[in-house]
């Protein structure tokens, strides 16, 4: 049975969205710590991401050409998820027609605090991704 946060996400963010423009990425990678040569093919990737609800189970696919992450999640309810490498504990909630996840390292020392949001505003998503003082905003658009 889907509960009505479930189905909001659904009508909000349902379907494949595609990247049409950054803002401060770059800056949000090298504050991760991750190289330049990573860095700059992420920086001209147009990632595709995919968003599917089955019962009560978020689906988040993202794919660019040289990488694919698949998140899948409940709401409200910790999970463990990989992040350029580095497990992360997590923890996602609707919020006001956002959805939010708040990630941190699983193993102390060994990767960075991360926020991500995600909003549909007009016939787009806006993902805000946080991590120190950096914030990074990626703009979506609806797929045909």
């Amino acid at each position: 049975m889907s509960t009505p946060d479930i189905e909001e996400i659904r009508r909000e963010l349902g379907g494949k969205w595609t990247l049409d423009r950054s803002e401060n990425f770059d800056q949000f990678l090298e504050t991760l710590g991750l190289n330049i040569l990573f860095r700059k093919m992420a920086s001209v990737a147009k990632p595709v991401i995919e968003f599917t609800v089955e019962e009560n189970i978020v689906n988040l696919i993202s794919k660019v050409s040289f990488f694919n992450q698949v998140m899948e999640f409940k709401l409200n309810e910790e999970y463990t998820q990989s992040f350029e490498g580095i497990d992360m504990i997590c923890f996602s909630r609707w919020e006001d027609k956002k959805l939010i996840t708040e990630a941190k390292p699983a193993v102390e020392g060994k990767g960075k605090p991360q926020r991500f949001q995600r909003e549909r505003i007009n016939d787009e998503i806006i993902q805000t991704m946080t991590v120190g003082d950096v914030v990074c905003t990626r703009v979506f658009t609806k797929m045909n």
